[in-house]
């Protein structure tokens, strides 16, 4: 944010749950991790994207994925965001840029669920509490991160292991 605005955002926000807010930054990272990281890793990495890389390219998998995983969180856009279509595109996009992200993750490391876990739980722990700017711009470096992914890895894996490896 220092290189956008020539400010240093606050990084108080880290680990904020809105529901929890007695919460200190440590254990709010911790409910972060545990909440989303785990209790979505678990099916959406640990179940899901095995069963459809058996049958899709990495990319068409992750990108199913995205689609199943934003509407798991369509609910939110009732009492968390700004209910537009442009909000609701640039969520689709960041989600689904996430799933690809997270499938990097998940291939590249072999398939550490634990390694999606805190990714996950750090993203949101660092997203949640932070001031618009910040969420905007760690979101762009996820839509980004997944673009350089499959131009760098390619469709097939989206990480440096090959196919073979992924379904052994």
């Amino acid at each position: 944010m220092r290189l956008l605005t020539g400010n240093w955002q606050a990084a108080g926000g880290f680990g904020q749950v809105t529901e929890w807010p007695e919460l200190n930054w440590l254990t709010g990272w911790l409910a972060w991790i545990l909440i989303s990281g785990l209790g979505e890793e678990t099916g959406w990495r640990g179940f899901a994207l095995p069963r459809l890389q058996a049958r899709y390219s990495a990319r068409d998998a992750s990108f199913i994925l995205g689609l199943l995983w934003a509407g798991w969180h369509a609910p939110a856009f009732f009492y968390n965001y700004e209910l537009s279509l442009f909000s609701v595109l640039a969520f689709m996009v960041s989600i689904v840029a996430g799933a690809m992200l997270l499938t990097w993750l998940y291939n590249s490391t072999g398939g550490s669920l634990l390694a999606t876990i805190l990714w996950h739980g750090g993203y949101n722990a660092a997203v949640a509490g932070s001031e618009g700017a910040v969420a905007a711009a760690l979101t762009a470096a996820v839509i980004l991160a997944f673009i350089l992914i499959v131009r760098r890895y390619g469709p097939e894996t989206l990480s440096p292991r090959p196919k073979q490896i992924l379904e052994d």
